[in-house]
């Protein structure tokens, strides 16, 4: 109730309680408009009282809808299944860092003198698929999984070296987390797997009003786009083959309709107070 009500319903409180002292002076035209005025405030502080009771119930949430794995059973542990962990693809504007040496001194000091440091060379795949390497030069290898690509590699350095060793990793893991979320944006790790769970924690996890059990994972794989739901509220998405993301995976968290709903009556409600204020001032008036 605003400050009006408030202070009105007092007043007519007050004057109630010392009626009798003022039937005296008070004429009954007066006492009749008293008694109308302080039903009409009565009612707007029942319809204020009904309407913010009405904001707390839309903006109820069960326990059980922000409760990750709340199936769960109520044990001190459980076994979970082994999973595969994801072998990633070289795609274009890849970052990759690749050491190349070999069985003898000599090998590792043709090498050097080449890629400038024993911690490697900083590669970046090209628009073409490509890397540029000392002494191969340009070699394709997008579209390759990181144990192919090195493969392709250790292969074109047996021209110039005896027993070649190439190690290749990612030098950085991307993904976007956008959505119901407390902190949206795209992240870059120095890693190469990720799992569901740390990407999450990474964007400050889901808000209150994130639908926990339609999350969407947008991923491309083969050139194909395609879009997965995932139930973070069973305990089953552990052992999902989408536990482990794909480097530029796209993790999307749905709002719960009672965001919506909340956000809406917020907007209604001061307009809804501020019309029973103006009853209540048009009612004062009407009277003078």
């Amino acid at each position: 109730m605003n400050a009006f009500g408030k202070n009105a319903f007092f007043l007519y409180q007050f004057i109630m309680y010392f009626q009798p002292f003022n039937d005296a002076f008070v004429s009954e035209k007066d006492q009749i408009f008293i008694m109308k005025f302080g039903k009409l405030v009565s009612l707007t502080r029942l319809l204020l009282i009904y309407f913010t009771l009405c904001l707390v119930a839309v903006g109820c949430i069960e326990t059980k809808n922000v409760t990750y794995f709340n199936n769960l059973p109520d044990s001190v542990s459980v076994a979970l299944q082994a999973l595969e962990i994801p072998h990633p693809v070289v795609k274009v504007n890849d970052q990759l860092v690749i050491q190349v040496g070999g069985e003898n001194e000599k090998t590792v000091a043709y090498i050097n003198q080449y890629y400038g440091s024993p911690g490697g060379l900083n590669a970046t795949v090209d628009i073409d698929g490509n890397i540029n390497l000392p002494r191969i030069g340009k070699i394709h290898i997008a579209g390759l999984s990181q144990d192919a690509a090195r493969d392709t590699i250790t292969q074109a350095y047996k021209e110039y070296l005896l027993n070649p060793i190439v190690s290749i990793k990612f030098s950085d893991f991307r993904f976007a987390v956008l959505g119901e979320i407390k902190a949206p944006g795209y992240f870059t790790m120095p890693k190469e797997t990720v799992n569901l769970l740390e990407a999450i924690a990474m964007a400050g996890d889901m808000t209150t009003y994130a639908r926990r059990d339609q999350v969407k994972l947008l991923r491309t794989e083969g050139g194909t786009r395609h879009i997965y739901t995932i139930n973070f509220l069973d305990s089953s998405m552990l052992n999902s083959p989408f536990f482990y993301l794909h480097k530029d995976d796209i993790i999307y968290v749905e709002p719960l309709q009672t965001k919506q709903n909340t956000e809406n009556f917020t907007r209604i409600f001061p307009v809804i107070s501020s019309v029973l204020s103006v009853i209540t001032i048009v009612f004062l008036l009407i009277k003078k």
